[in-house]
């Protein structure tokens, strides 16, 4: 039985986690506008997901703090602190990607519109099956574990689609190397979200599988 200050804590918890996946919600909506040309709503998309940036560094830095002034949680204090930290790196990237999209404009050919949305997709459904077994986590770890593994299968989705359109970039004759070059930064950038959402999920498996 959860005491008083672990219930508070556990909803501070979770409105960080529900911060995280509305910050996903909106990239993939900031990413459909940016191709639609609708530049200013992207714009606004970009202050949303900043705004919510802001509430989840502002929530882990609370939810760290009563953990230690209020001596919370000792025996998975270190694994929660850890989770938190390492999860928080991932609205960040999705921030600085949205920055991206929306202060350097990439010159993204057609053609590749539909792998960029599918990868975009993969990255997304990475997160919500990784804030799945981070709210299971408290409840039944082995969840925690099974949402983990699934996170890593849908990461190798989102590799080979940024594979191809790198292949896909790299092929095209019409544009210039700088270009290239623009546009593989931008799959790497959105591939990272993949990537980081796996690096905390094999952290969680190795925090849910102890004694």
């Amino acid at each position: 039985m959860l005491k008083n200050h672990e219930k508070e804590l556990m909803i501070s918890i979770n409105l960080f986690l529900d911060n995280i996946l509305k910050i996903n919600n909106l990239f993939k909506t900031l990413l459909q506008k940016y191709f639609d040309q609708k530049f200013d709503d992207v714009q606004k998309v970009t202050d949303q997901i900043s705004n919510l940036e802001s509430e989840c560094d502002a929530l882990r830095r609370d939810v760290e703090r009563r953990i230690y002034s209020e001596t919370l949680i000792p025996e998975i204090r270190g694994d929660v602190l850890g989770m938190l930290e390492n999860l928080d790196k991932i609205p960040g990237q999705i921030q600085g990607n949205a920055h991206s999209f929306n202060t350097e404009k990439p010159k993204v050919d057609a053609e590749l519109d539909k792998n960029f949305l599918k990868l975009c997709d993969y990255a997304s459904e990475c997160i919500s099956l990784l804030i799945e077994g981070a709210r299971s986590f408290f409840i039944d770890k082995n969840i925690t574990i099974a949402k983990c593994l699934e996170v890593s299968r849908v990461e190798s989705k989102a590799d080979k689609i940024s594979t191809e359109l790198k292949k896909t970039i790299f092929t095209n004759s019409e544009n210039g190397l700088a270009t290239k070059v623009h546009l593989k930064y931008f799959v790497e950038i959105m591939d990272e979200v993949a990537n980081l959402s796996e690096d905390v999920a094999d952290r969680l498996i190795i925090s849910s599988s102890k004694n």
